[in-house]
């Protein structure tokens, strides 16, 4: 009942909100570089997104806008003022960061133009899918009044389609340890943690070798998984342009977010996007040594990972 009841007023909302909404998407008009934050699941994309709208101003699909994904650029206007003062705590769940004004991953909003599965060349998309992603990053680019940043692990498999719709949209990779990754992909599947399995049981995003781990143990897709994407975002990024990404070390980033969030700044610069300072981040986060699975888990991650290095 409760789920019904909000479904209702999301229409409601939604209907009212519609007018103010074409107009917003009418009159946007781009005015930075977008900025998308990649990488595998559970790399510490999350981290990452947090820490750079904390530390400069961005302009952001909020928590908000994902709620109201038909009318974002409405939604965002409306609590322009939650969004602009919002300020975390460096927690999630599952890279869900509580308050309206929060940043959300957006996943909502991107599937009404994106479809979320295996890797693409974006060869499908349409000209009026182009030209409404275009003005809805530029029109919450507008309402704040700074860059588009956006973390999604989706995009990590579409490169070559988000450089169809952004051709100066710059990337920013993380990657954290193989075996470390796989275990932390593991918990959470077997929690039943974020992202609900697709029909091939494959959890979140799926790279291109996606396919050959079908119907395979859980732990052969969570090394899959890692290796895959960095794969597909190292051979998208030699099409797209190797100067548009930065990649950052998840165990730097946690030791050193500061100067790790310079790096991306003085990255930014160099391609013409200059970041504000806003509020100041911790000078550290404790990392916890990897826990171990069973065994037999770590037998079997183990071998997974030589075998795939080793082709």
């Amino acid at each position: 009942m409760k789920r019904l009841a909000i479904g209702v007023t999301r229409s409601v909302a939604h209907a009212a909100m519609n007018p103010f909404e074409r107009r917003l998407m009418r009159n946007s008009a781009e005015q930075h570089k977008p900025i998308f934050i990649i990488g595998a699941p559970r790399s510490g994309t999350s981290l990452l997104y947090e820490l750079m709208i904390t530390k400069y101003y961005f302009a952001y699909i909020s928590n908000a806008a994902h709620r109201f994904f038909k009318t974002p650029l409405a939604a965002t206007r409306l609590f322009r003022s939650q969004i602009k003062n919002w300020q975390g705590d460096f927690s999630s769940r599952f890279g869900h960061i509580d308050g309206w004004g929060a940043p959300n991953e957006g996943g909502w909003v991107w599937q009404r133009w994106l479809d979320d599965g295996p890797w693409t060349d974006g060869s499908c998309v349409s000209e009026n899918s182009v030209d409404a992603l275009r003005r809805l990053a530029s029109g919450i680019s507008q309402s704040l009044d700074a860059p588009f940043l956006n973390k999604n692990v989706m995009h990590s498999n579409r490169l070559m389609l988000m450089d169809q719709v952004w051709p100066d949209a710059l990337f920013i990779e993380v990657r954290r340890d193989t075996l470390d990754n796989a275990r932390s992909i593991l918990r959470a599947e077997r929690q039943s943690g974020g992202p609900e399995k697709h029909h091939d049981d494959w959890w979140s995003v799926r790279p291109r070798l996606a396919t050959q781990y079908a119907g395979r143990a859980d732990t052969l897709r969570a090394i899959a998984q890692v290796e895959g994407v960095a794969q597909d975002i190292a051979q998208d990024i030699e099409v797209v342009g190797t100067d548009r990404l930065l990649s950052i070390d998840y165990s730097e980033l946690c030791a050193e977010p500061r100067q790790t969030l310079q790096r991306i700044a003085s990255f930014s610069a160099d391609h013409g996007c200059y970041l504000r300072d806003r509020l100041d981040v911790p000078a550290a986060f404790e990392t916890r040594p990897a826990r171990l699975l069973s065994d037999e888990d770590e037998t079997m991650l183990q071998s997974a990972l030589a075998k795939l290095r080793s082709r």
